[in-house]
């Protein structure tokens, strides 16, 4: 459970960076646009920071 652990804190620290700071490399990617269509710019940032934050929570939950 470490080693999944690990991997999702890691990956909420991702997501909570890709969405502070919005890269262009990643904004710009076809998967974006579409969220960015049907939810907006804020809707996108939010959506990308609650899996972030979910990510690290259950991440910090289950390290033990």
């Amino acid at each position: 459970m470490r080693v999944l652990s690990i991997i999702l804190i890691i990956y909420g620290i991702i997501c909570i960076l890709t969405a502070g700071l919005r890269p262009p490399f990643i904004m710009n990617s076809k998967k974006i646009q579409i969220f960015e269509k049907y939810l907006g710019k804020l809707g996108t940032i939010l959506f990308i920071l609650g899996f972030g934050v979910a990510a690290l929570v259950i991440g910090i939950l289950i390290y033990e």
